[in-house]
């Protein structure tokens, strides 16, 4: 099954709602769009929502840039160092220098090969640290810049763009957002008053591998009579909701210390990295900030935001989701006493040497009245971006666009060989799940920039168990119509 699903959808992880046009929200039937929900006139069950991706397109059969000869020009692409740091958050998207036999590396290293014997070109990455937003302002500045292209921290992207740092990619004619190779759920989420500063693809998997999923330890699963199968299957039916979540998780949590006391030496449903509870919302399609009608706007301020929280709050206090730190929370999944584990899909590669078995599934749906499963990326995810003292804008555009579709070849299939045929995998339908997984992935400036303080915000009120989200939001309403504001401006004067 697993081979058959890789033949005919390598780029489906990669090109989530790749066929949509980035004109309508993919999944617009979502428990906040306060769409009138369809239910049966007979009032029995409602069917199972369509969960499965369209077959995507060939990128061989649309790429439609004329090869040319830049006989040896440098193209300059300013990057994180993470590919010095040893440590399993290392990321070599962009400067690999020899074959190691490691699919993700030697994809890096064979598309860089590609594109300079192809185009005539040589790559020069410059190190610009940890963080970029810096390094690009000094440059800008100072009217100097040894870069054409910058891969900035997706926490950065408000930084750069409301100091005017960033070109908008719609301004440059040989950079075509539309193709498959560029996610158009960022290119959706990232366009306001019609200019586009970042976007991200095939080219970039830091965001894929800092998605939000859960995790489910097989071996407890069994212990409970009953199996990852079934919990695959409620996501293939679109099934797989917070009420069926919490179905299981209150069949497992107990005190299995014996002390009278629920903490991390018990069994629990869930154990989670606390900052990511707030990525609930996300799941259910109920992002930060959303843009309507061209303008970012908050979208927090409603009542199934107040609903949705309430919901969170009161699976933590049935026991169901034992939340902390990733070294406090993590051990009690590893140690096998958790079903599952809330965290990013990195730890897949964590995992590999757990001797439990253990499954991926992603974030549970609010109910089944919404159409996908989603979620949003943590924020060491990089983006990739124009910035305004690249010289040759249409040059960045090309070798971009070019980037893009031979990352589409390259990168794409040796990330899913990567993760799920020679290490991750622990089952076939892993690959099913990451497709559900990387196809909803959304990108939410006011949650991943934390606009008006608006993550520690939501993460504040949930590890707090106490729902005050409408004192809250009133009391943060003027830091974050002015967060807006500044955003909407930078976007609005884009040149």
């Amino acid at each position: 099954m697993m081979k058959k699903w890789l033949s005919l959808a390598l780029a489906a992880l990669f090109l989530f709602a790749s066929c949509s046009g980035g004109e309508s929200k993919p999944g617009s039937t979502t428990p906040g769009d306060n769409q009138e929900q369809s239910t049966p006139a007979d009032g029995g069950e409602a069917a199972a929502p369509e969960t499965e991706a369209p077959e995507p397109e060939d990128p061989r059969t649309i790429f439609d840039l004329e090869v040319k000869n830049f006989d040896g020009k440098t193209v300059g692409i300013l990057g994180t160092n993470w590919y010095n740091i040893a440590s399993n958050w290392t990321s070599p998207e962009l400067k690999v220098t020899e074959l190691t036999g490691e699919a993700m590396n030697d994809a890096v290293f064979n598309r860089n090969q590609n594109m300079m014997s192809k185009y005539n070109i040589v790559f020069n990455v410059v190190d610009g640290g940890a963080y970029l937003d810096g390094t690009i302002k000094n440059d800008y500045l100072a009217g100097t810049t040894t870069y054409d292209i910058a891969f900035p921290r997706i926490s950065e992207m408000n930084n750069v763009a409301q100091d005017g740092l960033a070109f908008d990619m719609n301004k440059i004619d040989e950079l075509d957002l539309s193709k498959t190779w560029w996610s158009q759920f960022a290119r959706e989420s990232l366009t306001i008053h019609d200019s586009i500063f970042f976007i991200s693809g095939d080219m970039n998997f830091m965001d894929k591998w800092t998605a939000v999923c859960m995790f489910v330890n097989k071996n407890v699963a069994a212990s409970y009579n009953f199996t990852a199968d079934e919990l695959y299957d409620l996501v293939d039916a679109g099934k797989w909701t917070i009420d069926k979540f919490s179905e299981y998780t209150n069949a497992v949590t107990n005190d299995s210390s014996g002390d009278g006391t629920l903490d991390q030496n018990d069994t629990w449903g869930c154990t989670a990295n606390a900052s990511y509870l707030g990525n609930f919302l996300h799941a259910w399609a109920d992002p930060y900030t959303k843009v309507v009608d061209k303008e970012l706007v908050f979208n927090l301020n409603n009542e199934f935001t107040f609903t949705a929280i309430d919901r969170i709050i009161d699976v933590m206090n049935n026991n169901v989701i034992f939340a902390g730190s990733w070294d406090v929370a993590e051990p009690v999944f590893t140690a096998g006493r958790a079903l599952f584990f809330i965290e990013v899909t990195q730890k897949l590669a964590n995992f590999r040497t757990l001797e439990y078995d253990f499954g991926v599934l992603p974030m549970v749906k609010y109910d089944e009245t919404q159409s996908d499963y989603r979620t949003t990326c943590a924020t060491l995810a990089q983006m990739i971006c124009i910035p305004k003292t690249t010289a040759d804008k249409a040059f960045a555009g090309y070798i971009l666009q070019a980037m893009g579709y031979e990352s589409s070849l390259t990168i794409a299939p040796a990330y899913i060989e990567n993760a799920l045929e020679s290490k991750f995998a622990r089952d076939e339908r892993t690959a099913d799940m990451l497709g559900y997984i990387f196809r909803g992935m959304d990108y939410d400036i006011g949650y991943q920039n934390g606009m008006g303080g608006l993550s520690g915000m939501v993460d504040g009120m949930i590890s707090a168990r106490a729902n005050t989200a409408a004192s809250k939001f009133a009391a943060a309403s003027k830091a974050i119509g002015k967060a807006l504001e500044k955003v909407n401006t930078a976007y609005a004067n884009a040149e």
